[in-house]
């Protein structure tokens, strides 16, 4: 009986990996799940590496009139805004700023709260599944634009002395404790709401996974409460996880390029793209400077196209697996 359950334990582990090899070759078949993932790779290099790949400071102004709006050219690819900075290294740093903001609501709310509530309520069931479904269902039955957008607002008027404090305690100037001051602001506006739907995919996957002959018999060998969640349903439940996921980073990032238009978010000269959208958004403006509006939106709009067709290709391939359990 120890040398069948140990077998199984081993079996257990084993399919993972071949699960993940075997996503990787079906993946790689999709001509539109690796456009897809090209561009998501270009566009998150263009924002790690900013400072290295971009010709020119994205906040230095020239205010003369032939520096000003200028259409794209040899010299400014994508052309210059209205103050005279050049639009491909402002795209460069906008692209960082959305995956700054991306990655710190994903890691908090995501990936800490999300697939750690969602285990937590999947594996333990009872009344700790009922609290966190409970709180999940009330958070998400609120309109969350609206609400992301009056958390937001309501902390604008303590931007200043947040950031003046900040700045005499830390090594940080008083345009840098600004910045990073907005930025915590709108990522703790989202995160309350960002773990809701991850949380319910893992939930439902880790309630099957529990039921598992594997999971039993590490109950009945006397494995910790850890070491059977990280080891046994964890794996069981990531793909699953990453489809979820990869759905919702169009809209995590949405949310601070909303906040940005709306002028709650990251305010100039800081690149991003939601105030860059702004600029270039009146009617006068797309008429006289066209690429200001085209330059700042298309790029966000292929990264939230890119994550779209990633997260239905995932589908495609990882679905027939998960149903047939």
């Amino acid at each position: 009986m120890a040398v069948a359950e140990a077998a199984e334990l081993l079996g257990a582990a084993e399919l993972p990996r071949r699960r993940r090899f075997a996503t990787v070759r079906a993946l790689a078949r999709k001509k539109l799940a690796m456009f897809a993932l090209t561009y998501l790779l270009v566009f998150y290099a263009a924002g790690i590496f900013a400072p290295l790949v971009a010709p020119y400071d994205p906040n230095d102004q020239h205010l003369t009139t032939a520096d000003r709006n200028q259409a794209p050219s040899s010299a400014h690819w994508l052309g210059t805004d209205p103050f005279g900075r050049d639009m491909l290294s402002r795209v460069f740093y906008a692209a960082r700023t959305t995956i700054l903001f991306t990655v710190a609501v994903v890691a908090t709310g995501g990936i800490f709260l999300g697939l750690g509530l969602g285990l937590l309520a999947g594996y333990r069931g009872g009344w700790v599944d009922t609290a966190i479904m409970r709180i999940g269902e009330i958070l998400g039955g609120l309109p969350t634009l609206l609400l992301v957008l009056a958390i937001s607002a309501s902390f604008r008027g303590r931007i200043s002395d947040a950031a003046y404090s900040l700045s005499q305690n830390t090594a940080l100037s008083l345009a840098d404790a600004t910045t990073l001051v907005k930025f915590s602001i709108i990522v703790g506006a989202t995160v309350p709401f960002s773990w809701i739907g991850s949380s319910r995919i893992v939930r439902s996957q880790a309630l099957a996974i529990r039921e598992s002959s594997f999971v039993t018999a590490a109950e009945a060998m006397g494995a910790s409460t850890w070491r059977i969640v990280t080891r046994h349903i964890l794996p069981g439940v990531m793909p699953l996880f990453l489809v979820g996921l990869s759905g919702a980073m169009a809209s995590i990032a949405g949310a601070e390029v909303a906040l940005s238009f709306l002028g709650l978010g990251i305010d100039p000269p800081t690149a991003s793209f939601g105030n860059m959208i702004s600029d270039g958004a009146g009617i006068r403006a797309f008429q006289n400077s066209p690429h200001l509006l085209i330059s700042a939106s298309v790029p966000v709009i292929l990264f939230f196209y890119s994550w779209n067709l990633l997260g239905d290709a995932l589908v495609d391939i990882l679905e027939p697996r998960l149903t047939t359990r």
